[in-house]
Order: structure tokens, then sequence, then C-alpha cells
């Protein structure tokens, strides 16, 4: 391969992109058209694009993309693969294992040539010495210990002599549209590519949101009993510690009068008892009827709310009960699983009845409201679904990911704001969304395009055209202006621009913007 000018990638503001050709002994040769064999024919990948001195390819498995450059095969010869290897879970550079390059077919055994990785990490460097002028099939093969990727990178002719292999090559001009980034500028800053699939997305209305945790899902445990606070057990109930319904969190020693009615006491916890059993038997009659969509929401909310009521009276007169022995104290207990994220008590204090004593929260599943603007109504029809991000993340929640469910989509217009209330329950995995955030929700219509989808970090907004880049081979890329149809949380549907099948940049998009503006010098393939 003849060596060329090293191609130098600068701008002002960023180091990262002078390029890596200086200290890694990575040069380029010239030309970018379509890959070729050595006998001319075309190259059965299609992101393969031959450099004038050799052959170009690119190619992705599941687990790893090939970016390989060499020259034409020749009987004798010492045809030198540069082989860059990089993992398609990290984007970074493989710095272990073996490369093998097998050549099959024709008729004859197999050849086989290996090599463990160079001095630049990513890129092995096997040499296929030929014995014999026959077409072969050659394949690329990376194996580590962790996994094995298998490259086809086509039928090539080996030639007789190396003047022949030469000669094959065809002369084509430089495509100066290209704009050059290469594996090692990749590897050393946060980039990735992207394939174009093509999907269906359903087009959403952008509301302000609000986390929160469902009715039932959360209680404020109050005193009992005028008292003194005493622990149960060796510890105090401190913030994120997690309970569970009718564990014991805290003792009360009560000041009892000398007049208490135990008949009375007794009494009131039977007629606590009924109107608890009443009010639970509300509540599910309700929860039927919104089912068939006979009664809205608020009313089971509201029949949640009684029915919490009611255990609470229950438990107090349990409690006041209980106190009426005198000698062991009144337990309170935690009405429900979940964690305490609120503590307003401490070892030895006193309290009044009344008094709030801790907060109790089951956040294992959370609701997500979002406010949808009256003048959006008229497009929300029947939600099917929602996503959400928080301020100043890019990170997008799918509720279908949480096995989130619609619970209610008031029509009624909210007279303050002007906006009706579009409700839905979702899964908390591991407590890591926190309740009471504030975020951006998007409400899925039932309108629906099947278009090409790309990520929507891929699109770089270049003097007001959104533009992407897609890859022409593993260190080349095409600048494209594209048409957006549909945003839908961290993915965007375009009309035109790309086309199913392609790779974007979808990290790192902005360097590879930076790096077409910068100078370029002579030719811009390379040899290694």
């Amino acid at each position: 391969m003849n060596t060329r000018l090293k191609y130098i990638v600068s701008t002002l503001a960023l180091s990262l992109l002078v390029s890596a050709c200086g200290n890694s002994d990575h040069e380029h040769a010239e030309g970018d058209d379509h890959a070729h064999t050595a006998d001319g024919g075309h190259v059965e990948d299609d992101h393969g694009h031959g450099h004038g001195g050799g052959v170009v390819v690119t190619d992705f498995s599941d687990t790893a993309e090939l970016f390989v450059e060499f020259p034409p095969l020749a009987v004798g010869r010492e045809s030198g693969f540069a082989a860059h290897f990089t993992r398609l879970d990290t984007f970074a550079a493989i710095d272990e294992g073996e490369a093998i390059v097998r050549l099959t077919g024709g008729g004859l055994a197999d050849e086989v040539f290996r090599a463990g990785p160079s001095d630049t990490a990513g890129i092995f460097r096997p040499v296929a010495t030929p014995l014999n002028a026959v077409r072969r099939r050659v394949v690329l093969e990376l194996v580590t210990d962790e996994f094995t990727s298998t490259h086809d990178l086509g039928e090539y002719q080996v030639f007789r002599t190396e003047a022949e292999a030469d000669a094959s090559l065809p002369e084509e001009e430089e495509d100066g549209s290209l704009i050059p980034f290469l594996k090692e500028q990749q590897w050393k800053v946060d980039f990735a590519t992207a394939q174009v699939s093509e999907q269906t997305l359903s087009r959403s209305i952008r509301a302000p949101g609000l986390i929160s945790v469902p009715p039932n899902s959360e209680a404020r445990i109050s005193a009992s009993a005028d008292g003194q606070i005493a622990p149960v057990g060796a510890g105090f109930p401190d913030l994120g510690d997690t309970v569970s319904r009718g564990d014991a969190l805290i003792r009360i020693t009560p000041r009892l009068g000398g007049d208490l009615d135990i008949a009375s006491l007794v009494a009131e916890q039977r007629s606590a008892q009924v109107a608890l059993d009443a009010a639970r038997t509300e509540r599910e009659r309700l929860e039927g009827l919104l089912a068939a969509g006979a009664v809205p929401q608020r009313r089971v909310d509201e029949a949640l709310s009684a029915e919490r009521q009611a255990e609470a009276r229950l438990n107090a007169a349990q409690s006041r009960a209980n106190s009426a022995g005198g000698a062991s104290g009144v337990v309170i207990r935690s009405p429900i699983n979940g964690r305490i994220t609120e503590v307003s008590v401490s070892p030895g204090g006193f309290t009044s009845s009344g008094e709030t004593l801790f907060r109790v929260t089951d956040d294992t599943r959370l609701r997500l409201t979002a406010r949808v603007a009256e003048a959006d109504i008229s497009e929300l029809g029947s939600p099917t679904g929602a996503w959400f991000r928080f301020a100043g993340s890019e990170q997008v929640y799918d509720l279908s990911d949480l096995n989130g469910r619609l619970v209610s989509a008031q029509s009624s217009i909210d007279q303050m704001t002007r906006t009706a209330p579009v409700i839905f329950e979702f899964d908390n995995p591991e407590g890591a969304i926190r309740p009471g955030s504030a975020v951006t929700a998007g409400v899925q219509t039932s309108q629906v395009f099947t278009l090409p989808v790309i990520p929507a970090s891929a699109i770089v907004d270049d003097a007001g055209q959104e533009v992407v880049f897609v890859m022409a081979d593993g260190e080349n890329w095409e600048r494209r202006v594209i048409r957006v149809a549909l945003r839908e949380g961290d993915q965007v549907a375009v009309t035109s621009g790309v086309e199913p099948g392609e790779y974007v940049v979808s990290r790192g998009a902005y360097l590879v913007f930076l790096a077409a503006s910068g100078p370029a010098e002579a030719g811009h393939g390379h040899a290694h």
C-alpha cells in the first residue's frame, strides 16, 4: 500500500481531534469509492470502500465492528491486514485476543494466518501469504476469552504476480465530501454508532408531569396517646429504612388517667372495625365500576382515602384499648409495606395524641400525572402510553418498559391551569425514581407512523439544518440533511436523509461535525 500524506484533523477548542496518526503509525492512502475485490469486482459488504492502494471493508457481527484494510492478494506476496476491532457494547478498542485470516474455497485446503494485538490497542496485523493463484473467500475472525467475532469479507482473486494484483485496482477519484474521523480518534472520545431501523412510533403530546405515589401507597403514622417515645428492640427507625406491614416502629408509654372505661374502649374498637369493613367493601365496589367505565377515578381515590381513615381510627382504638393495661405502653406499627420517608420523633422525647410520628411510602409503583394543555386535548384521543425525562437529563423512561398502565384520562379542564390530567401507573425498579419529581412527559396518541428511526442524539444543528453523519466506511462519514417527521422520547422518525440498515453516529456527532470544518491535507484515505 502506497504511503500518503497523513491526514490531520484539528480544532481550536478540542485537542482530542488531532489525528492519532501522528503517534500510532496510522497512515492513510488515497481514495474513497466503493470497495473492490482484488480482481476489480465489488466487495459484497455494503459498507466497504476502496482506498486506491488496497481493499477496505467494514463489517459488523453481534459483538464487534471490524474495519480492515489490505492489499490485493498475490502468490508469495505478504499481504498485511490492518484490522481495527471495536466492541459494540462499549465502542472501545479491543486490545486482547487473536485475529485469524482464513483463505477458503477454490477446491483447496484452507490457508490460515494469525496475529495477536499490535502495539496500538484495537489494531491487529495478521499477514497473509497465499500459495495458490485461485479465487478464495476471505474470512477474518477475532477470538478472545470472552467471545468470537466472525467476519466474511467476500471472495477475492489471488493473482499470480504482484504486478497483476496491483493492476487490478481501478483508478478512482477521491470523494472530497467524505469526512475522515479515524478509529484512534473514535476510541479516545465518547463515540458510538447506531443502525437505522424502520419502526412504528406513536405521536406524543408534550406536557409537564409530576411523579407521585398512588393514594394507598403512603401512610402518615400519628400518636394514639400522650406519652414518652421509646424504641422497640435495639434500633430506632430512621429515614430510608424498609419496613413491612405490621412491623413495630416505636413504643409510647402513655400517661393514663384513673377513670378509663374498658368497656367503652372495646366498643369503640369494634365500631372502628365495622367502619373499616364497610369502607373496604365500598372501595372494592367502586373499583369494579371503574373497570367497567361507570365511575371516574376520583370516586375510587376518595374511597381509598376513606378506607385509610377508617383503618387509622381502628388502629387508634386498638392502641387506646391496649394502653388501658398501662404496663407495656402502646406499640406503634407500620400500616403498609414501604420505606420510612419522614421521622418526626426521637427516643426519649414526648408526643401528644394526634401528632405525626412517621411517614411510610411504598414506591414500588408510582404515578405519572401529565397535565395536557387545553389546546392539545382534541389530539389526545385514547392515550396508548407515555414516557418522561427529568430536566437536564437525556435519559427517557418509557412506561411500556416499566409495566405501565393508563389509570385515568379525564376530559374535564382545570379552570385554573387550563389543563387536563392524564394519569399512568408504572413499576419503579429498585426505587430509582423518586416521588415528587417534576418531569417532562410525552403522552402517546393513537396516531402512528412507520418510518426510519434514529437516536435523537445523532442529530446536529448545522446553521439551522438538522444533519446526521452516516457511515461510508469505519473511518469516513457522509453529512446528510434529514427531514424530521416525529420526535418520540429519545427516538426520531425521519422522512428523508437516511435509509434502514445504514449506520449513523449516535454519540460524538458534534466531534465529527467539528472534524468536517477542520483543515484537510492532501488525501484522506490511510495506510497502516
